[in-house]
């Protein structure tokens, strides 16, 4: 029997990709979105390191760096990736306004930037993960909405769901060129992002004496969400041709994860 028997059906659809001019300048609703996700995650990341003892002077350098590393490396990953494509159209390598980055390179440039940063200032690595790990869910909750806006990072065609996103038939693989709805997995990704930011966050000064516990439960939750979510996306990216990138870092991410907290998950078993 069909699910909209019972509730109504929900069809999301972008409005588009400009949020606004400034005089001759467009202003993308993916940036609003991944500046305002930056932004929230930020500020109650300022409050936590008060909270938590810790130097909001040291923060504030260290997120200036991570900023710009999460945003190149993101960028970066996904070119590299990407490469087919780039190699023909270098000059597209610098707009990350139409979109297109990796968030785990995202991910990866926010460590490289922190090891880098505490390691100059002779601070603890894991007080400042931690602190940045704890929030990093609730930015990219918001922030997947700018791929709402730019019609990107969907799943597979879906008929019967109580939640669909319809596509324009510009934005379509061209196998699925006769579909007009699709999972919408920006969605799904951002509500479970939401769980994992809340479950952190609670979590956050009971694991105070337990230092790397938040960043590498980050880890394995997200990693553990995208592994999954991979599998309705059709938009992957590849490594050795037949395997999805997300899905061989997740993995890798995953077990990482769980060897850094093994001591945690005894005892808990």
């Amino acid at each position: 029997m069909m699910l909209s028997s019972f509730f109504p059906v929900i069809t999301l659809s972008s409005p588009g990709q400009i949020a606004f001019h400034i005089g001759l300048w467009p202003v993308r609703w993916y940036g609003v979105m991944v500046a305002l996700g930056f932004l929230l995650a930020y500020m109650l990341a300022e409050k936590l390191a008060e909270k938590n003892n810790l130097s909001v002077a040291y923060f504030n350098d260290l997120i200036f760096f991570v900023l710009i590393f999460s945003v190149v490396f993101a960028r970066l990953w996904f070119v590299v990736l990407s490469w087919d494509y780039f190699k023909n159209h270098i000059s597209e390598i610098p707009k990350i306004w139409y979109g297109g980055q990796s968030i785990h390179g995202g991910i990866f440039g926010a460590i490289i930037a922190t090891l880098i940063y505490t390691k100059f200032k002779k601070i603890s690595f894991y007080s400042y993960i931690d602190l940045i790990a704890v929030v990093s869910p609730l930015g990219q909750a918001i922030g997947r909405w700018g791929n709402f806006f730019n019609n990107e990072a969907f799943g597979k065609p879906v008929l019967n769901s109580l939640i669909k996103l319809k596509i324009p038939l510009e934005y379509r693989p061209e196998k699925y060129l006769t579909y007009e709805t699709f999972h919408p997995t920006f969605l799904y990704e951002s509500l479970l992002n939401i769980i994992v930011f809340i479950f952190l966050y609670k979590k956050f000064l009971l694991w105070k004496g337990k230092p790397g516990k938040i960043f590498w439960s980050y880890l394995l939750l997200y990693s553990i969400i995208r592994f999954f979510l991979e599998f309705v996306r059709v938009d992957s990216l590849y490594l050795f041709g037949n395997f999805a990138s997300a899905h061989v870092i997740s993995v890798i991410v995953i077990f990482t994860s769980i060897y850094f907290l093994r001591p945690s998950l005894s005892r808990a078993i």
